[in-house]
């Protein structure tokens, strides 16, 4: 298949991978089982609500933008963007004139060692390319750009570079490359297009497509276009290749708008609490956790005054956090027992709820994830009980298509979907289908 049917067809994946939904649904049913909250289950891996990390230290958003003389500019658009945020920081720690090819002039996959080694990130924005259409040297050979076997030595560094910075539990946003005005030198981005993509979506990065945002009605280059505030302006540079400062802002919307989504389900994570203690959210989640602390039976109700003391049938206990109803008076109809409540500490939050059952724990881990995707993200939803007690349910979805409702059968690289939609393979039809063309009919 040529590369640009493939690219073609690779293009037609990302439109389908975007509209692929995880829903995470983490909730406190109080002991009804028809209520118990879905988790969708990561492919090989522990879930994970949010992208980015929820709890970030000194409550923070460090922000890692690293790459070359494209990166430099677009960190420049990305501190503007995000000035006015306090618990944001956008650090610039790229270096023009490098890339993955020339490691004896700069080696990144040494220097973000260097800069992972004292300093916490949170997130990192990448974006790389403008100088690595030249030979790789592998040994005492080089290897020419455009082959396989050039394609295979850069997605490696490529891919060893994103392995460090998700090592680190940084999030990774990969920015692509935008057209160019020279038809080689925009064939040569879509070809590192590709193995950003690959490489992004199999170590769990996200992949910022930033094509379409430069070309014109037709989808061919143009120095003009929208600006952010909507004017047709100047956006390219006179080289064809870099952006103006307007242009720049333009480039770094693109990473913003996915970095702000993704916040918005780190800020839901916050409100953890509301799903149940850690115990709870350590069997839903698989988190490791501290145990909380059950509130002794003796301080679940309000003292009623000496006056207007009336004797009341004793409750008796018989387990932890659980109250057997009140015997009643001879003659009297049984009491129904009060809810058991338990005291917990979340956080820097203390929270004091009635106790989830374990019928409704164990029907979270076991729901299917087809219930899950049935259901609207980005909402939270409240009922009243019988008794005075409240349900809760935090409902979110995470746009990252390295979560899957299901464990894969076959190795990712292996799955059709991948083959067709990422690597723009062309898979051999059955016989008989009505895509075989094969002649004389069998």
């Amino acid at each position: 298949m040529s590369r640009s049917s493939a690219f073609s067809l690779g293009r037609i994946g990302r439109c389908l991978l975007a509209s692929i939904p995880a829903i995470a649904l983490f909730a406190l049913a109080l002991g009804l089982p028809s209520l118990a909250p879905t988790v969708a289950m990561a492919q090989g891996a522990d879930f994970k609500r949010s992208y980015i990390e929820p709890f970030p230290r000194g409550d923070r958003y460090r922000v890692l933008v690293l790459g070359d003389s494209f990166a430099e500019g677009l960190w420049s658009g990305l501190y503007r963007a995000f000035q006015e945020d306090a618990n944001m920081e956008v650090i610039n720690r790229t270096k023009p004139s490098s890339g993955f090819v020339r490691i004896d002039s700069y080696d990144w996959s040494k220097a973000v060692d260097d800069i992972l080694k004292d300093e916490t990130y949170q997130i990192a924005v990448v974006m790389f390319g403008a100088n690595d259409n030249q030979a790789i040297k592998s040994g005492k050979e080089y290897v020419k750009p455009g082959t396989d076997a050039w394609d295979e030595l850069y997605g490696q560094r490529v891919e060893a570079f994103i392995k460090k910075l998700r090592a680190k539990g940084i999030a990774v946003y990969w920015a692509g490359l935008p057209i160019m005005r020279s038809p080689d030198e925009s064939d040569e981005a879509e070809d590192l297009n590709e193995v950003y993509r690959e490489k992004s979506f199999i170590n769990g990065a996200k992949f910022i497509d930033t094509w379409s945002g430069f070309t014109d009605e037709s989808g061919r280059y143009s120095a003009f276009g929208p600006d952010m505030s909507g004017q047709v302006r100047r956006l390219r540079a006179d080289d064809g290749t870099h952006f103006t400062t307007r242009g720049y802002l333009k480039l770094a919307h693109f990473a913003e708008k996915e970095i702000r989504r993704d916040l918005s389900l780190a800020k839901l994570e916050r409100n953890i609490p509301l799903a149940g203690n850690e115990d709870e959210q350590a069997k839903v989640m698989g988190r490791v956790v501290s145990p909380g602390k059950p509130l002794p039976l003796s301080g679940q109700f309000t003292e009623t005054p000496a006056e207007e003391t009336v004797e009341q049938p004793q409750a008796q206990v018989q387990g932890e956090g659980q109250v057997e109803a009140p015997v009643a008076a001879e003659g009297e109809a049984a009491l129904p027992a009060p809810p058991a409540v338990q005291q917990s500490k979340v956080g820097e939050v203390d929270v004091v709820r009635p106790v989830i059952s374990q019928t409704t724990l164990e029907a979270a881990q076991n729901m299917t994830p087809q219930a899950a995707a049935s259901l609207a993200d980005s909402e939270n939803i409240a009922s009243d009980l019988p008794g005075g007690l409240t349900a809760l349910a935090s409902i979110s979805a995470v746009n990252d298509p390295s979560v899957a409702s299901s464990k894969p059968r076959l190795p990712l690289t292996q799955r059709p979907y991948y083959r067709v939609l990422i690597k723009g393979e062309q898979l051999k039809p059955k016989a008989g289908r009505a895509d075989d063309f094969t002649w004389p009919r069998s």
